[in-house]
C-alpha cells in the first residue's frame, strides 16, 4: 500500500468478536498476514502469521492453553509473541530469535481491532455511534470486496450513481431535482451535507424517509465511509462502513447500521442493505475487471465527484491540522 503510506498508522477491524473462538484466525491487513487467537486470559491477540522456525503459517495450527501452536513442529507462542515451548528441545531458555512480532489489539463493541504498524498507537479505535442508544436497532455485516480502497469509499459516498446502480431502490433517473451541497473539510475527514433534496425517489425513502430533512455523506480517515439521515436534530439512520484494506485491490467490509425504530424494522433494513450491497459489489467487480484490461487506470473528475478529491488528498497525506474549509455546489439529484 505504498500509494497511501499515511494509512499504515491506524486502527482496522480484523473480525467480529464472535468469530474469534477456539481456532486461530487468518487475516490480511495492508498486505501483512496476521494470526488472531485468544490467549490464556481469553484476550484477543494478533501476531505476524509466520512461525520463525520454518515459515509455516501459524493460522494453520491450533491453540493450546492460550498459545498458538505451529502445525509443523509444534512450537508454541503466547499473546505477546514469545516462544513458550519447543517440543524436543532440552534447553528452552528464552531467545528473542524464536519470538514472533506482536501487534496492538483492542476489543470493543463486539469488534476486534488491530494496529498493523511498528509505531505505537496514539489513539484508540473509534466507538460505534448510537450503538446502545435507547430507541435504536442495529446490526453488523461483514463481507469482502475486490476493489481498491478509493473506489470502495467513493462508491458508498457518491450520490450520482444511485440513479443507475440502485435504480428504484435509492433514486430513479428522470426524477432529478436541484440540490445544494455544503462540503466541509476538517483535519481527518470531509463531509457533504444535503439540505434541500426533499423526498428521494426510491423504495428505501418511501419506507423509512418520513421526517428526514437533512442527509450527510462522510469520509473519516483512514477508511471509514458514513451516511447519516436526520429528522431535525435526531439521527434517524446511520450507516457506517469500515473498510479494512487487505491488499491494493481487496477490502474486508464491516457495515454497521443503526436505525431509529423498533426491532421489527431490523430484518427489513437488513434485506434492503444487502440489496444495495449486492448492486454496489456488482458494479465494483465490473470496474475492477475492466481496469485489469488496461495497463494504466484513467480517471476523469468533475464537480459532481463531490468528495473524491478530498478523500484522495487525506488518504495520501493523512490527517493535517488545519483550519476547516467549506465550499458549496449545486447538483441535480
Amino acid at each position: 500500500m505504498t500509494q497511501f503510506p499515511a494509512i499504515h498508522n491506524a486502527w482496522y477491524i480484523a473480525c467480529l468478536s464472535s468469530h474469534l473462538k477456539q481456532k486461530p484466525l487468518s487475516r490480511t491487513i495492508l498486505n501483512l498476514p496476521f494470526v488472531l487467537f485468544r490467549d490464556a486470559q481469553g484476550h484477543a491477540a494478533a501476531l505476524l502469521d509466520r512461525c520463525p522456525h520454518r515459515n509455516v503459517a501459524l493460522s494453520d495450527g491450533w491453540v493450546t492453553d492460550g498459545n498458538v501452536t505451529c502445525p509443523y513442529h509444534g512450537w508454541q507462542f503466547n499473546g505477546q509473541g514469545h516462544c513458550e515451548h519447543v517440543p524436543g528441545l532440552v534447553d528452552e531458555r528464552p531467545q528473542k530469535a524464536r519470538d514472533v512480532a506482536s501487534y496492538p489489539v483492542i476489543e470493543q463493541d463486539g469488534l476486534v481491532w488491530i494496529y498493523p504498524s511498528a509505531a505505537a498507537p496514539e489513539t484508540a479505535p473509534p466507538a460505534l455511534e448510537l450503538w446502545n442508544a435507547p430507541g435504536y436497532t442495529h446490526f453488523i455485516a461483514e463481507r469482502q470486496m475486490s476493489t481498491a480502497l478509493p473506489d470502495a469509499l467513493e462508491n458508498f459516498l457518491d450520490g450520482t450513481h444511485t440513479h443507475f446502480v440502485h435504480a428504484g431502490l435509492i433514486r430513479t433517473e428522470g426524477k432529478r431535482k436541484p440540490v445544494n451541497v455544503t462540503v466541509t473539510r476538517a483535519a481527518d475527514r470531509v463531509e457533504a451535507e444535503y439540505r434541500d433534496e426533499g423526498t428521494q425517489s426510491g423504495l428505501i425513502w418511501r419506507l423509512f424517509g418520513g421526517g428526514i430533512d437533512r442527509s450527510f455523506g462522510r469520509y473519516i480517515f483512514p477508511s471509514t465511509a458514513q451516511l447519516e439521515y436526520r429528522a431535525g436534530l435526531l439521527p434517524k439512520m446511520l450507516i457506517t462502513l469500515f473498510f479494512t484494506p487487505e491488499t491494493e485491490t481487496s477490502q474486508r467490509l464491516f457495515g454497521v447500521v443503526v436505525g431509529c425504530g423498533p426491532a421489527l424494522f431490523k430484518p427489513i433494513i437488513q434485506f434492503l442493505f444487502w440489496q444495495a450491497y449486492q448492486q454496489d459489489n456488482r458494479i465494483l467487480q465490473l470496474q475492477r475487471a475492466n481496469l485489469q484490461r488496461f495497463d494504466k487506470a484513467q480517471y476523469v473528475y468533475t464537480a459532481a465527484d463531490v468528495l473524491l478529491p478530498d478523500i484522495l488528498h487525506i488518504l495520501k497525506h493523512g490527517p493535517a491540522p488545519a483550519a476547516t474549509s467549506t465550499r458549496t455546489l449545486r447538483l441535480l439529484l
